[in-house]
């Protein structure tokens, strides 16, 4: 029992005193913050711009001289925000709920310099400190473990890279930080979170990554602990906005149509606003025996463009049908 008991003390001692791989040191700055813009990179607000002046929140972490040696822990999701401002952003301005289908107004953000000048005071104040970086986001790893393992490991993969490139030089992963509050993340939420990550995985399938990428990305900042309940749902309502819009810059135009003879050719439009090149296979199911349908090659999709297409089918008996046509990605998935 003796020599059990020893073996606990050591092995407390040990997580006690071992300078941190989780930067958990005496004395660390954590910069972290909930996210203020779309997954279309349209700021919903301009408060970061605030944070980030000398005197306020975020400003003074990184203007304020050092007086012991510190470490760093980063969440560049924040980064990738500020550096956003630099060369210019929109802010959307508040919706009239009063007035039907108002649309939304953007305005120029004001933070600009203010961005510039906080990221370039970061790189002069970390000097020779370590740096630790926090999942994409700082999203609630604990759920993620259980709900999207895979996610988390790239939400942690994308921030060590993110962070190597802009402090050029290397960083450590950590999961959480001292004092992170436990998530509480409304059932809604988590389902929309699950749905948009299948439909991203979908997508990823017919676009590229770096079309992609930040709305896989930005998702994780629903699942932010930070955030109380009214804001995560506020935020959830946004994402899910932006991205139907995205989603629906791939899609098929269709109509009904009356047969009239034993072959026809039925018209049907594919629609690509993306900025890119696609490659995909439209697959045509009949959902009963009165026709058949042949089989169409592969499309290429112009970035920005229409095509139409007429699909083959051969009528095997009368009435009505339907025919379930999808955009799938060249390999049928």
């Amino acid at each position: 029992m003796k020599r059990v008991l020893v073996s606990i003390s050591i092995a407390l001692i040990t997580l006690l005193t071992t300078p941190s791989a989780n930067a958990a040191s005496s004395s660390f700055v954590l910069l972290s913050e909930p996210s203020h813009r779309g997954l279309d990179g349209v700021f919903f607000d301009d408060e970061l711009a605030t944070a980030l002046k000398p005197q306020e929140r975020l400003g003074a972490l990184v203007y304020a001289g050092p007086k012991v040696s510190r470490s760093w822990i980063v969440d560049t999701a924040l980064l990738d925000e500020v550096i956003a401002m630099i060369d210019g952003y929109e802010v959307a301005q508040p919706l009239d709920k009063s007035k039907k289908n108002s649309k939304r107004e953007v305005l120029p953000g004001e933070g600009s310099s203010i961005a510039k000048a906080w990221l370039a005071a970061l790189k002069t104040s970390v000097r020779r400190d370590p740096i630790s970086v926090l999942p994409y986001g700082s999203p609630a790893t604990s759920w993620l473990k259980d709900a999207a393992p895979s996610e988390l490991k790239f939400y942690i993969s994308e921030s060590v890279s993110r962070g190597a490139q802009f402090f050029g030089r290397s960083v450590t992963s950590v999961i959480t930080y001292p004092g992170q509050p436990k998530a509480n993340i409304p059932r809604v939420v988590q389902d929309n979170y699950k749905l948009i990550r299948k439909q991203i995985a979908a997508l990823s399938n017919v676009l590229p990554l770096e079309t992609i990428i930040n709305y896989r990305l930005g998702i994780a900042g629903l699942t932010n602990p930070n955030l109380n309940r009214s804001e995560l749902i506020a935020l959830d309502e946004l994402y899910n906005s932006d991205f139907l819009r995205f989603e629906n810059k791939l899609r098929l135009i269709v109509g009904k149509y009356r047969v009239t003879s034993e072959r026809e050719k039925i018209p049907v439009t594919l629609v690509n606003d993306f900025d890119v090149e696609l490659k995909v296979k439209l697959v045509v199911t009949p959902l009963n025996g009165k026709v058949i349908a042949t089989p169409i090659p592969d499309l290429t999709l112009a970035p920005n463009s229409k095509l139409q297409v007429e699909i083959p089918i051969r009528v095997m008996a009368s009435g009505s049908t339907t025919l379930l046509t999808q955009i799938k990605s060249e390999t049928g998935v």
